[in-house]
């Protein structure tokens, strides 16, 4: 049975890890397309985002991953929404089973809170949802702002979501919050115990 259980286990990773090389790769090739569209050089891109030109190539390779923040400002670099940046989604419908969903970095350090995408991507799609856990142990986030909308719920647990012009706010499970996105702002524990928060945002086409 032992020895069942690790051939389950390494199926389960190959394939996530074939899920994650995948994403990358759709990714990347979105990001050289629409630069490629506007006449952009690689090395124009990445002095705007502040990255080295390697990285820039290495992305659109699918040879690196992508932070949220850098997705966000990737896609108003290049004149778009963060969903016109993801890999288009092949149904109108999407089902997206518990503790599914693509994982992608809350921030560009390795450590960051690895939020789960529970929307469709692809362009025209203005809507974006993600599922944090958020854990005592995790670093502080980064500062963020972004085009649109934010709605954020808490499942469980305590938030504490900063303003960088204004007071924080504490929430509890079933408290919601609705702000604009370009207020700077970043999310935190309000407790010693872990949080479920649901993150939902909305950008202009």
């Amino acid at each position: 049975m032992t020895e069942q259980q690790g051939t389950d286990s390494s199926v389960d990773d190959a394939g996530a890890a074939s899920e994650d090389n995948d994403f990358a790769r759709d990714v990347g090739a979105a990001v050289r397309h629409r630069r490629q569209e506007l006449g952009m050089a690689g090395k124009e891109l990445a002095a705007r985002l502040g990255v080295s030109a390697s990285f820039i190539t290495q992305l659109e390779r699918g040879q690196s991953s992508i932070s949220l923040p850098r997705l966000y400002r990737l896609a108003e670099l290049l004149g778009t929404t963060p969903n016109g940046l993801l890999p288009v989604s092949s149904t109108s419908i999407l089902v997206t089973r518990a503790g599914t969903g693509q994982e992608m970095r809350a921030g560009n350090r390795d450590d960051a809170q690895r939020p789960r995408l529970l929307t469709r991507g692809g362009s025209g799609l203005s809507l974006k949802a993600h599922r944090y856990l958020i854990e005592q142990s995790d670093p502080p986030q980064d500062w963020f702002e972004h085009d649109g909308e934010d709605f954020v719920y808490v499942i469980r647990g305590l938030l504490r979501v900063d303003f960088l012009r204004g007071r924080p706010v504490d929430l509890g499970p079933g408290d919601a919050l609705n702000h604009d996105g370009d207020v700077p702002h970043r999310w935190g524990l309000g407790s010693d115990q872990p949080a479920e928060v649901l993150i939902v945002s909305n950008f202009p086409h």
